[in-house]
């Protein structure tokens, strides 16, 4: 048998490895907290890993590695010695379940994420010495490694060679402490995930490798053209040499990977191809066909049954060969050094699936790209794509990095950026930054993240209609901005994402106060904050469409909705102290303007006296959702005796451990209980009780402690880090493929400082603050938090006594700061051993200050 190292030669890896070890921040090497020997996976009977070595054999052939939370990085480790050719096989997963199956919980088949798209990797190994993956791996807290040949090996490192950051909770700048465990490991969770899903520009080499020889792809998702998005009936032509069992391409497709789909494997020559190929998947000599996202299912990502079309020739490793793809409405003939290898006819599965939403429109139309399938290889170039009148339309001898690797869309990351997950979709998704955005700020304080990731999309802000000013839902961390047509449909879907990003933006000066960092975005955002207002109905005042512009499609509601409207109320009341700063003041006006006549057309067009509950929309008067419940209250749309009413009505989307998202969806146990949407209801039930003296801090107290606790509590789901969905039974809501390191998740971690403990910024930078907690109202005995502001860190503790009858607050507040508390009623206050000598008492900074509360009866 030949010797691999990471699925391709020695000579290939070592030229890889080469380029890869020069991250541009290291994080250092991370090892497993404890691991245990056996047969299998182990979750219980396991030992604390002291940076010995471990040894496999027939006895004890397997491994696995207990990381504790969710960590980023190269898969490495060090060989100490070996008997003969060792095989072995790696598994990384999120959640310990996983291990048992055969994919572990991948492949990642929606998105080229610069990582690999598999969960699974192989190696052949004959000599000691450090091997390192060629990919990243964007999130796991598992590692196995299992033994395939009837050898031994002896490891004397294993871990990763971390690409973010994997701080303990303990030595954040920001913290979080109180008498609940459990609320101290929940929000642990968005920290975890936000140190996860944030990556340094540099630290998301590219998948691929170009060399004077040609393009070098290891088996990945396959990397599409921007080049050909509306090509049609062509022939698309190009020079392979395989390294590895086979080479994978695509065409008719759109700019993610789902179209049709070809692999093509060799001859597997027994004395030079590995054990552990997938025969059943990968059979030698043919040619596999599917039309879809792969050649297998992945929860939500399904595709139609493979076809397979034994080829009469046999295809060696090693030796070039020139494959050629002809598309017509009739099906794809495909044919190798100009001789006939399969025609592959269009059928109705495969019509309906090119007409599905990530299709490109028909079978006959769309992209080409390259992605050989798991424990695959091979080399591309002299690509070459010519219509049916043999007319040139495209060519690529694909030998050069810069005329490559960004139209394909895996460039190196060149901004630091935060994603929706580690794992996946490892895309720039602008509406979940909401969320991590906030995170960062009230636990790593990794401003840098937040202001490059708002930097890095206004980059890519559309200078022409339609949807001209927006900016991209979704951005692909290895998409280049030359090609920015190319990424059209980005700017068409989930439009409400405008608005979560531009709230992300007035959230994050409000924290830091970071004026001189967002002045040269400020034009661009208030740029985007006109497109979006003229998509306000003059009809109805309500968040709707443009006349002659494509119908928008919203992530939150409906046209005409209450959600959507309401959001986009809050997002220019939360820029409204960036435009005041900017010393913008009639700009400021207008945006306090605007986002009133919002919230006064939401309760005039879509409350429901009837009901007690804002209508979903216009078209849906009788139904409601958690997200118009969450972001009516957030705005201010709603009054005291509205936001009473709406959380009331709560209890009819009670499902399981937590709410579904709307009152249309169907009760069952498959449900996804989104803690996307979750988050924003958490943050309003806290603020209706501050700011309007609702009643609701039963409901979310019972969020944490039944919906947030399912994140922590179950070991064999655990990741450290936050959830995407849950099912009601508070298992990972989209099965395997749940990311368990979704920032979306981790509203609690900036909920809890500001809403429990009580610090919240009133003034941007903290200049101004303001503490109202809820300490004892939440069954703590005691809670502290530490709030990093631009002028030092806030530092408050409360002390609970007498059944709350008591609370006592000692508080830290740095020079240049100020805050104040109001007395609750039916309380009588002490500052500093003084009696209180009204209802606010005033906080001052640079000093410590004492506060006891009392009840008075």
């Amino acid at each position: 048998m030949k010797p691999l190292l990471v699925g391709c030669s020695v000579l290939l890896a070592s030229l890889a490895k080469a380029d890869r070890n020069g991250l541009a921040r290291s994080y250092g090497f991370v090892t497993p907290k404890t691991y245990a020997l056996g047969t299998g996976p182990e979750l219980n009977e396991s030992s604390s890993y002291d940076a010995s070595s471990i040894a496999l054999s027939p006895e004890n052939p397997y491994v696995t590695l207990d990381f504790e939370s969710d960590v980023a990085g190269f898969p490495s480790f060090v060989v100490a010695d070996l008997t003969e050719t060792v095989e072995i096989e790696v598994k990384y997963a999120e959640q310990f379940l996983a291990l048992s199956h055969p994919e572990s919980d991948g492949p990642w088949t929606f998105s080229n994420g610069l990582s690999n798209t598999s969960r699974v990797e192989r190696f052949s190994l004959t000599k000691a010495g450090s091997v390192q993956s060629f990919f990243v791996q964007g999130a796991q807290r598992w590692m196995t490694i299992e033994l395939l040949s009837n050898s031994s090996i002896t490891f004397a490192k294993l871990g990763f060679e971390a690409t973010s950051a994997h701080s303990p909770a303990s030595e954040l700048p920001a913290q979080l402490k109180t008498s609940n465990p459990t609320y101290d490991s929940i929000w642990d969770l968005g920290a975890r995930a936000a140190e996860v899903s944030c990556v340094d520009a540099g630290n998301a080499p590219s998948t691929w490798q170009v060399e004077p020889e040609g393009t070098f792809i290891r088996g990945q998702a396959p990397a599409q053209s921007v080049k050909g998005l509306t090509f049609e009936n062509y022939t698309m032509e190009f020079s392979t040499k395989i390294i590895q069992g086979g080479i994978g391409w695509t065409v008719g497709s759109g700019r993610v990977p789902y179209g049709a789909k070809f692999y093509l494997t060799t001859n597997g020559d027994s004395s030079d191809f590995p054990s552990y190929i997938n025969r059943t998947l990968q059979p030698v000599d043919t040619l596999v066909f599917n039309y879809g996202w792969g050649i297998v299912n992945q929860t939500t990502l399904e595709t139609g049954s493979n076809q397979y079309f034994p080829t009469e020739v046999s295809f060696s490793e090693d030796v070039w060969y020139t494959i050629s793809t002809t598309i017509s409405p009739s099906g794809y003939n495909i044919t190798v050094n100009d001789h006939f290898l399969a025609f592959v006819p269009v059928t109705e599965q495969t019509i309906e699936a090119a007409t599905a939403r990530f299709g490109s429109g028909a079978p006959y139309r769309g992209t080409w790209g390259f992605g050989p399938w798991e424990d695959q290889a091979a080399w591309v170039k002299d690509v070459l794509v010519t219509a049916e009148n043999g007319t040139t339309l495209y060519s690529n001898p694909m030998t050069m990095p810069s005329q490559v690797l960004g139209e394909y869309g895996v460039a190196p990351l060149e901004a630091s950026v935060c994603l929706d997950g580690g794992k996946r979709d490892r895309l720039i998704w602008i509406g979940d930054f909401y969320h991590t955005a906030r995170i960062i700020a009230a636990s790593t304080l990794r401003y840098d993240y937040i202001l490059s990731s708002i930097e890095h999309v206004f980059q890519w802000q559309k200078p022409n209609p339609p949807f001209k000013d927006f900016v991209p839902i979704s951005l692909p961390m290895g998409a280049d901005l030359r090609y920015l047509d190319g990424y059209a449909d980005l700017y068409a879907a989930l439009i409400d994402y405008q608005d979560l990003f531009m709230a992300s933006v007035g959230n994050y000066f409000m924290s830091s106060a970071d004026i001189d960092g967002l002045r040269p975005i400020w034009p661009k955002l208030k740029s985007l904050v006109q497109a979006r207002l003229a998509y306000i109905d003059p009809s109805t005042g309500l968040i709707a469409g443009i006349r002659g512009e494509p119908d928008p499609s919203y992530f939150l509601g409906q046209a005409n909705g209450s959600a959507n409207t309401a959001l986009l109320a809050y997002t220019l009341k939360s820029l409204v102290p960036l435009a005041t700063a900017m010393q913008e003041e009639s700009t400021a006006d207008f945006y306090s303007a605007i986002a009133a006549n919002l919230s006064e057309a939401t309760n005039r067009h879509l409350w429901n006296a009837e009901l007690g509950i804002y209508s979903l929309s216009l078209d849906a008067p009788s139904n409601y959702s958690l997200a118009s419940i969450a972001w009516t209250i957030l705005s201010g749309t709603a009054n005291s005796t509205q936001a009473a009413s709406s959380i009331t009505k709560m209890e009819d989307l009670s499902l399981g451990v937590g709410y579904k998202s709307t009152s249309g969806q169907v009760d069952g146990d498959e449900v996804e209980l989104s803690a996307n949407i979750l988050g924003f209801v958490l943050d309003a039930l806290l603020y209706a009780h501050h700011t309007l003296g609702v009643d609701s801090l039963g409901v979310a107290k019972g969020l944490l402690d039944d919906y947030w606790s399912s994140m922590v509590n179950q070991d064999e789901y655990r990741s450290g880090a936050s959830w995407e969905y849950l099912y009601p039974d508070g298992s990972p809501g989209i099965d395997l493929f749940t990311s368990l390191s979704h920032p979306w998740g981790g509203a609690p971690t900036y909920v809890l400082p500001e809403s429990v403990v009580g610090i919240r910024a009133v003034e941007p930078g903290y200049r101004e603050w303001a503490l109202m907690p809820t300490v004892a109202e939440m069954g703590l005995e005691h809670a502290s938090a530490t709030t990093v502001t631009p002028f030092g860190n806030i530092e408050v503790t409360w002390m609970v006594s007498e059944g709350g009858r008591m609370q006592c607050a000692t508080i830290s507040s740095p020079k240049g700061t100020h805050g104040y508390f109001k007395v609750p009623k039916g309380f009588s206050a002490q500052c500093d051993g003084n009696d209180a000598k009204d209802d606010t008492i005033v906080i001052p900074g640079g000093c410590w200050t004492e506060l006891e509360i009392r009840r008075l009866d």
